[in-house]
């Protein structure tokens, strides 16, 4: 899980127990698995995460995260389009 180790102290509460406890009710615990990435811990193929468009003095230019094989997806690449097209042309349609 990708968790920031800062917190706002704004955002915190006190944990305030139920004035009225209820012996039947069975409250579930969510499992860890639950909270699983959309991706399993190494990526199994080469993959588009995101595309972003960025604007500079010369224009437009689009990059493309990317995931690769074997890596994790917090660890993607940000690439230029040009370049994906030739390290890897079987990931784009056009």
């Amino acid at each position: 899980m990708q968790i920031y180790t800062v917190v706002n102290v704004e955002n915190l509460r006190l944990f305030e127990p139920p004035l009225i406890y209820d012996q039947v009710e069975n409250v579930q615990l969510p499992s860890i698995d639950d909270f699983s990435p959309e991706y399993p811990n190494e990526l199994q193929q080469d993959i588009i995460l995101d595309r972003r468009t960025r604007t500079s003095k010369r224009g437009n230019v689009e990059y493309i995260n990317m995931g690769l094989k074997g890596q994790k997806p917090c660890k993607a690449k940000l690439l230029q389009i040009e370049k994906v097209r030739e390290m890897y042309p079987h990931l784009l349609n056009n």
